[in-house]
């Protein structure tokens, strides 16, 4: 008779899952675009995003529910004269950050400088903690 660990099975699905997208090809894992870092501050999630080559008319953002969509296009720099290589990709990207909590949608502010998409976030009224007194 064998026993079985809950956790061996669980390593074991960890590592199947690793293996399926350390095999995924490289072009298919950069369609990420843009690339975000996220960090709360006093009361609002800021959100960056690295966005070279794109310009303010190429995106556009939204609040789903609880998340924060951005979209727009990567329009090709060049028109007469071809690469020679070519790396960086181009066209229509979409990425969805789910937030953490409720956001203040009168709040938001998006801002871009060189290259760098930055949306600042204010927490809801509702989201935030509140003392509760004990009588």
């Amino acid at each position: 008779m064998r026993t079985t660990d809950v956790y061996d099975d669980l390593y074991d699905l960890r590592h199947m899952v690793e293996r399926f997208f350390d095999d995924v090809p490289s072009h298919v894992r950069r369609r990420e675009f843009p690339y975000v870092n996220i960090y709360e501050g006093n009361d609002e999630v800021v959100l960056r995003a690295i966005m070279p080559g794109v310009g303010v008319e190429g995106i556009n953002i939204h609040l789903v529910d609880n998340s924060l969509v951005i979209d727009g296009e990567k329009k090709i720099d060049y028109s007469e004269h071809p690469y020679i290589r070519k790396e960086r990709l181009f066209g229509t990207f979409s990425k969805s950050v789910k937030l953490p909590y409720g956001v203040d949608p009168n709040s938001i502010n998006a801002e871009m400088k060189n290259g760098i998409l930055t949306v600042r976030l204010a927490r809801s009224e509702e989201t935030k903690p509140r003392r509760i007194e004990i009588k």
